[in-house]
């Protein structure tokens, strides 16, 4: 066939998302004929990722930057490449290039930038109010919000910006002083702080060294809400109840480094493997109606409850009362994980960069058991690795599961 080299890049570029593995042979042909198009070898580390090959996905974004490119394929190469480096373990020059990742977004804090000066760099230190930025999701803000609190414990003054949805749980059940998604900018002039994008405390504060804090939990249910909802859900004596979850944001799952997180519910469906087990559905909103309760899964008396509550303190509540999640990746997870609940967390054959490529086990959460695919797509074979571990619980009853 005798297309020019662009053809040969732009037809394997189409199918990045569908076949990454013919994408790669097209645009390998292409790159053969003409081997310094920048957005070439860019469209080759992703269709290298999209096939697991991070080490291989890696170089062809590096040999991208070292080429002649445009901002826009710079900025993509260089965010592509941080989150396959941390995904990769190679957590020292990850977490460097990661900071740049705020150049997607141009101004995405431009008053701050005004009001204040451009972000630290340095470990807030006692003597220097800090403000904190969340960023990106939920979940992102609950599973590095640890930072904020160990900069408190550590006597530095903090402020926080969060999504409005979880102020109340930052401040009450995890314990901030001071919790806002609305920043009073001449107050904040008066304390005269420093500030900076919260997922950037990370490298400063030892997780380079895989030395990251509150790895047990560092959130607190308050007592009269965990008591409330065990009268509402009315479980069973003797029986072990299992939170389960399926979908997260599916705002956040636009880009091919995100998408597949999510699973439908009807792959719960083999989990019950015991008369013993009764399970409580915690998915809000979208999702939420393809909840069957009439299908094989014994839930629980006060489901209808559960499922009519919608705040972050309640859903926290609800998971106090129970002794397992089983969860998709997403903000639940981090929810349960910031608990110290046992949680059993459903990974798509790429995971995000935070759960790294291999193991059961994570730095972030102690108590998250990983159960990753096998192959693209395989969550029949994720759920039924998760069935066999319950299964293991019966022998002995659960007081297996807690030891």
């Amino acid at each position: 066939m005798s297309w020019k080299p662009h053809e040969w890049m732009n037809q394997g570029g189409g199918l990045l998302a569908t076949n990454p593995l013919l994408a790669q042979r097209l645009i390998s042909k292409g790159l053969t004929l003409e081997p310094t198009q920048a957005v070439g070898w860019f469209n080759l580390g992703i269709g290298l990722h999209q096939q697991r090959k991070i080490s291989e996905a890696i170089k062809a974004y590096q040999h991208c930057l070292r080429l002649n490119h445009s901002v826009d394929t710079g900025i993509a190469a260089r965010n592509n490449l941080a989150q396959d480096l941390l995904l990769n373990g190679e957590w020292q020059a990850g977490w460097s290039l990661y900071e740049q990742r705020f150049t997607r977004k141009p101004g995405n804090y431009p008053i701050f930038e005004e009001a204040f000066g451009p972000a630290s760099r340095k470990t807030p230190q006692p003597g220097r109010p800090v403000l904190l930025m969340t960023e990106q999701g939920l979940g992102d803000t609950l599973q590095f919000s640890r930072y904020a609190l160990a900069l408190q414990t550590q006597g530095v003054d903090v402020t926080m910006l969060s999504q409005p949805p979880l102020v109340e749980l930052l401040e009450k059940d995890i314990g901030l002083r001071q919790v806002t998604d609305r920043l009073d900018l001449e107050e904040q002039l008066r304390r005269n702080p420093i500030w900076m994008p919260i997922m950037n405390l990370a490298p400063l504060m030892g997780c380079i060294r895989k030395t990251i804090p509150f790895q047990r939990g560092y959130l607190q249910c308050e007592p009269a809400l965990a008591a409330k909802w065990q009268h509402r859900l009315q479980r069973k004596p003797n029986h072990l109840l299992i939170g389960l979850h399926w979908q997260g944001n599916p705002e956040h799952e636009h880009s091919l480094y995100s998408r597949g997180r999510s699973l439908q519910f009807n792959h719960w469906l083999g989990l019950q493997c015991s008369d013993q087990l009764e399970f409580v559905s915690i998915q809000k909103g979208q999702a939420s109606e393809q909840l069957r309760t009439d299908q094989g899964l014994n839930f629980v008396a006060g489901q209808a409850a559960v499922t009519a509550s919608m705040d972050f303190r309640e859903t926290a509540a609800v998971l106090a009362n129970c002794d397992l999640l089983i969860t998709s990746d997403s903000s639940v997870a981090h929810l349960a994980g910031a608990m110290g609940l046992p949680t059993w967390l459903a990974l798509r054959w790429i995971p995000e960069w935070r759960w790294g490529l291999d193991g059961s086990n994570t730095h972030w959460y102690s108590s998250l058991r990983l159960f990753r695919q096998h192959q693209d797509g395989d969550w029949p074979g994720v759920v039924q690795a998760m069935k066999l571990a319950l299964e293991q619980l019966r022998p002995q009853g659960f007081e297996r599961f807690y030891n």
